[in-house]
Order: structure tokens, then sequence, then C-alpha cells
């Protein structure tokens, strides 16, 4: 790390090194500082950041609720793998509104709504290629 590029503050939370955050994590980030913190409040920190309820925080989760706002997505395909939390490179309705909650101001979106209109082939799920013709239409 240089002057020019400031810390990855995810990868120092990370302490596994797994790509997400957990509330162990966190906890030994605290305690190895020396800090005494309640087992409660962290699991409330990472139920708040967590967006997909699996009670972890991945980059975009951590990145959407350090910056307070919407997520910038650069990379359609990063965001695709990090929506696609079953792996089965399809976006489904649960998964889309996982996206919309880390989006504040698409919160007042129906998420059904935007997958009927992405959903160029009629499947009920959203391809890489339409979830990145969605992405497109959604960006500033």
């Amino acid at each position: 790390m240089t002057a020019e590029q400031p810390a990855d503050t995810f990868a120092l939370w990370d302490q596994d090194g797994d790509g997400l955050i957990s509330a162990q994590d966190i906890l030994a980030g605290i305690t190895a500082l020396g800090l005494d913190i309640d087992s409660e409040a962290v699991e409330r920190l990472v139920a708040a950041a967590d967006t997909d309820g699996d009670w972890l925080i991945s980059r975009a989760e951590f990145d959407a609720a350090r910056l307070g706002r919407d997520p910038e997505i650069n990379d359609p395909d990063a965001a695709f793998d990090t929506f696609d939390t079953n792996r089965n490179e399809l976006i489904e309705l649960d998964e889309l509104e996982s996206l919309l909650r880390t989006c504040p101001d698409l919160s007042h979106e129906s998420a059904a709504a935007l997958l009927v209109t992405a959903d160029l082939d009629g499947d009920g799920y959203l391809s890489r290629a339409e979830f990145a013709a969605l992405l497109a239409t959604l960006a500033p």
C-alpha cells in the first residue's frame, strides 16, 4: 500500500480472506485491537449491512453501507456474480430484490416489475446479458 493507495477497508475486516465479512471477522478485528464489544452489537451491525439475509457482508453490501448511497457498479459481470447468490447463472426475483435493497434510490421500484421489463426472453429470470442491460438502463 502506498500513500496514493488508501487501505482496502474491506480486506482489513475480512479476517479469513474469503471475500465476505462475518460477525466473527469483526469480533476478531476489534478484539485484536484490545477493545471489548458486545457480540450482539456486532450481529446487529452485520444485519444492518446484510441485504441478502446470509448473515455475511459482501463487498457490494459493505460498499453500500459504508458509502450510505447507491453503490457504483463498474463491472456488470462482477455485480452479476455478487447478486447471483445461488450461483445458478440466473438472477431470480429474490436476488433482484437484494439488489434493490442496496440501491436506496430504487427502493420504490418493484422487483417483479423490473424483472418483467428486463426479462427479454420471458423465462422469469435474468441472464447475464439481461442483467447487464438492466444495469445500463439504471445507470445515471
